[in-house]
Parts: structure tokens; C-alpha cells; sequence
């Protein structure tokens, strides 16, 4: 198979302009904290039931709703609150969870 020469083009600094420029106010690096967290099935389906939950969510309700240890969803849920995703709350030696309005709020106006 013979490939094609390449003809020379114009040198990027005369090729098109973007036409958007770069956002300094963007806030990229928290934003990628967020898509971080929020890279793991698991942990969108978390945020999602915790978002339209009216109360608190027990730790319990969500290790039998999603049927794994509670090591495991320790783990997620650590990723969720460094994020400033979800905020915990304790009760005796329970963990409570909800969605961080702020953190939605942020998310949203970023997307739309």
C-alpha cells in the first residue's frame, strides 16, 4: 500500500481561530474532580438515588439496594464526599447521605 505525499499546509499560527477562546473562569480543575468522581457506574447510580431522594439515605439502604460490602461502598462514598458531591451525616453508627445542592447546582450550570 503506497501513501499519498503530504502537501504542505498553512502552519497552525495561520490556520483557523477557535471560535470559542479559553474560559479562565472555567474552574477545570474542579470540574475534573467531579467527572472524576463521577467516573464509576456505581457512584453515578448513588448520586442519582441520592438526588432524588427527599430524606437522608442510610448506609444500610443502600448496601442492600445495591447488594456489596460495606467496605466497598465506604469506598465510593469517600470518592462522593471528597468531591463535594454528597455530604454525610452520622447517627449513632450510621452514615446518612445526600446530594450536596451547591454541587449539583455547579455541575448543571457547567453543562448547560
Amino acid at each position: 500500500m503506497t501513501s499519498l505525499p503530504l502537501l504542505p499546509g498553512p502552519s497552525a499560527v495561520e490556520c483557523c481561530a477557535p471560535s470559542a477562546g479559553d474560559d479562565p473562569a472555567l474552574g477545570a480543575e474542579r470540574i475534573a474532580v467531579v467527572a472524576k468522581a463521577l467516573s464509576e457506574p456505581l457512584r453515578v447510580r448513588i448520586v442519582d438515588l441520592l438526588r432524588r431522594s427527599q430524606e437522608p439515605v442510610c448506609q444500610c439502604e443502600l448496601i442492600a439496594l445495591y447488594g456489596i460490602r460495606q467496605s466497598l461502598l465506604s469506598h465510593h462514598m469517600k470518592k462522593l464526599v471528597d468531591a463535594g458531591l454528597v455530604s454525610v451525616e452520622r447517627r449513632h453508627k450510621w452514615a446518612y447521605y445526600s446530594v450536596s445542592d451547591d454541587s449539583l447546582q455547579e455541575l448543571t450550570a457547567w453543562l448547560s
